[in-house]
């Protein structure tokens, strides 16, 4: 009998165990997420920190690039120290340095220059004063700053009144950069780059990021909803602005935590009663109690009765929160995941572009990280060839596509006993590689399995920049740098190739006053209407193909050929005025997307020969045209005589000499003293460079008979004296 007793009283409390379990279950369970969320939130605040020194150090390159330039570039300081209209040649060579560090730096947008002596403005598209300035009360209110470098806070920025305006922030520096008195120089940086930057470092689903800046501007917004829950809020000491960051599931935290929380009340209550009602059964009478235990043992067990159906919801509680808990940890871990990857593509950046003191780098990015040991380290860059018509005809999804498959064959390909490589792309069109070695293996072969496959299974090319290698960890930057560079070799070398150092190594047989030279010739006989500039066009680029230059010493040459074509047609009539300029913006825009030196020469030679039977076209009907052509044949025959002058001509052609030189000069663009120098001055360097006749027996034979203005329009013309000259071609 009383084991009996003793099995129903048993029985009899198991509804009390039950309770005991399931509030014991729930108390572990609240700890578990209290933890979970405190871990996210530590796990937010790396990330955050990762992210706003991955923005510092981008704008950090663009204000030190900059500082770099104010410093070392004696053309900046020469431009400072002019005012007026100054050089054009000054202007051009301005603005080509600073273009050149706006494709150094993909990040820059825009910039212009303002010099406080005469109040210009010099930026991309032209110069100007600074009244008539689209940004004139910005750059008025930033004059005079002395407290260093300025990032400004987001604002609105167009150079032409045509244009729509875009969101920039700038960054401001006064010239010179150690005393700041003689004008300044502003970079500006497009949001949309900031924006497209930040959006690639984290996964948009799961969490969000806003960036602002000083005033709350709104730089980066990922989500500005009332209820969104910010884990992690941090301010840049060096731009002022602000990066929150937190987790879009924030919301189903929140209310799987207050669900905790009320089923955690309920338990408690239910526990009390629980105890209550089992005491009271047990004491007051046994039959009830039995009847409890066979119907609780009927429900657990076949799923009936109301006791059944509280156990079925409190385990389906239990799962949920299971669930929910197994979902959290692996957001988690997966946030940690990007986190090494946020630090690794991190550690690549400083490898390749980071600072160093005294030969060692001023940030030691690795300390984490495993990185592969080696004997040997190489760096190389492959760049796909023709980009704007070969890939970015593409969507972007495609390119990404694109981009994964070059970086898996790469990759693969390259990996091998002994061999590890580090992979990013630092552009769109850049893939640069580190790679590790402990052996002497030439990888040649490997470069060129790369280049094969990706040319007959892709639908595009690529060439690799290969540096030379080395041994020191410190020494893999100009590594890269030189790799990066060689590439600007393939518009004469070719491309869907392996340039090495040894294939691009530099040898300057013209010197650079030479294609200047001819390119005077150039746009002379242009201008005239000779057929000869077709001659001397090829002449030029076979000059060029001969020296194997930079690619952007190209740009260089050829800007500098479009900048004399349009001065020596600036002031001819406004139709041809029209004509040239359109053609010479037409070039401008094909020189920006060319690969190699041959599909340039043949694009920019058929503008140009468009261009000039336009103005065939448009000279031909003037019934004084062919008289003008008589009369310069005349001056290109008679340059020797001395006499030779308008009154000379007026009498030969009779026409008015006032008259004519009006003429002459609307329809050549030049007057006629100034073509006549210049055809004087032409047969002056013939004779020098080829004969050994003295300066003063050269200057009779080309019209000057007084040697002292023989020197003096030479000098004027060309920048140096006769003997000078003939000395540095002869060299």
């Amino acid at each position: 009998m009383s084991k009996i007793w003793l099995r129903k009283m048993i029985w009899s409390y198991i509804p009390l165990f039950l309770i005991v379990f399931s509030f014991l279950l729930f108390v572990f369970l609240r700890v578990i997420v209290d933890q979970n969320r405190k871990n996210a939130k530590e796990s937010s605040e790396v990330f955050t920190a990762q992210l706003l020194q991955s923005v510092n150090v981008s704008l950090k390159t663009v204000d030190h690039m900059v500082i770099r330039e104010l410093l070392n570039s004696k053309v900046l300081a020469s431009y400072f120290e002019g005012s007026g209209t100054g050089s054009v040649y000054l202007n051009y060579e301005v603005l080509e340095r600073l273009n050149e560090l706006k494709r150094e730096v993909p990040l820059i947008d825009s910039f212009y220059l303002y010099r406080y002596s005469d109040g210009t403005i010099l930026s991309g598209n032209m110069r100007k004063n600074i009244d008539i300035f689209e940004d004139r009360a910005f750059a008025r209110s930033v004059s005079g700053f002395r407290n260093g470098p300025l990032w400004t806070d987001v604002r609105e920025y167009r150079e032409l009144s045509f244009q729509n305006s875009k969101r920039v922030v700038s960054l401001v520096h006064e010239v010179p950069v150690s005393s700041g008195s003689k004008g300044i120089i502003v970079v500006n940086i497009d949001t949309s780059s900031i924006r497209a930057t930040v959006s690639s470092l984290y996964d948009e689903a799961n969490t969000f990021v806003n960036i602002f800046g000083r005033n709350r501007q709104p730089i980066y917004i990922g989500n500005l909803e009332p209820d969104r829950k910010v884990t992690a809020s941090l301010t840049s000491d060096y731009t002022g602005w602000t990066v929150e960051s937190g987790m879009n599931s924030g919301l189903l935290a929140q209310s799987t935590s207050a669900f905790s929380s009320v089923w955690f009340a309920v338990g408690v209550l239910v526990f009390v009663g629980g105890l209550i009602l089992t005491i009271y059964i047990t004491r007051a009478n046994y039959k009830p109690l039995e009847e409890l235990v066979v119907k609780l043992n009927h429900s657990l067990f076949d799923g009936k009765g109301s006791a059944g159906s509280v156990s079925l919801d409190e385990f389906a509680f239990i799962e949920s929160a299971i669930n929910n808990f197994a979902a959290q940890s692996k957001l988690v871990e997966r946030e940690f995941s990007e986190t090494a990857i946020l630090k690794r593509k991190h550690a690549f950046s400083i490898l390749i572009h980071g600072h160093y003191e005294n030969g060692e780098l001023s940030e030691t990015p690795f300390e984490d990280l495993q990185l592969p040991t080696f004997h040997t380290l190489k760096a190389i860059v492959i760049e796909v060839d023709n980009a704007e018509q070969a890939f970015f005809a593409y969507s972007g999804r495609d390119r990404s596509l694109f981009k994964f498959v070059v970086s898996s064959v790469v990759n693969e390909m390259i990996q091998q006993p002994d061999t590890s490589v580090w992979l990013e792309w630092t552009s769109p069109t850049h893939l640069s590689a580190v790679i590790f070695q402990n052996d002497q293996k030439d990888l040649t072969s490997v470069y060129e399995s790369i280049v094969d496959w990706i040319a007959k299974n892709l639908k595009f090319t690529v060439t690799i920049g290969v540096g030379r290698a080395t041994s020191r960890i410190e020494d893999i930057r100009s590594c890269y740098e030189e790799a990066c560079s060689i590439l600007h070799f393939k518009a004469v070398l070719g491309t869907n190739r392996i340039i090495r150092y040894s294939d691009a190594e530099h040898q300057q047989r013209k010197n650079e006053h030479e294609h200047l030279r001819v390119i005077h010739e150039i746009s002379s006989a242009f201008r005239l209407g000779e057929e000869q500039w077709k001659t001397l066009y090829w002449k030029l680029f076979n000059n060029i193909r001969a020296d194997k230059p930079r690619k952007a010493e190209i740009v260089k040459l050829l800007d500098y050929l479009l900048a004399y074509l349009g001065l020596h047609h600036s002031n001819g009539s406004k139709e041809e005025n029209q004509i040239v300029r359109q053609a010479l913006e037409d070039v401008r825009v094909k020189m920006e997307t060319f690969d190699t030196l041959n599909e340039l020469s043949e694009t920019l030679f058929a503008v140009l020969d468009e261009c000039s039977r336009q103005l065939q076209e448009l000279r031909s009907p003037r019934a004084y045209y062919t008289l003008l052509q008589d009369i310069k044949e005349c001056i290109e025959n008679e340059y020797a005589n001395p006499n030779l002058s308008l009154d000379f001509l007026s009498d030969r052609f009779s026409v008015n000499s006032k008259y004519l030189s009006r003429l002459y000069k609307e329809t050549f663009g030049e007057n006629f003293l100034d073509f006549l120098a210049s055809v004087r001055i032409g047969k002056a360097k013939e004779l020098l460079i080829h004969s050994e006749v003295p300066i003063q027996e050269v200057g009779e034979r080309v019209g000057y008979p007084n040697s002292a203005t023989f020197r003096r329009v030479f000098r004027k013309m060309e920048g140096l004296p006769p003997q000078d000259y003939r000395s540095r071609m002869q060299e």
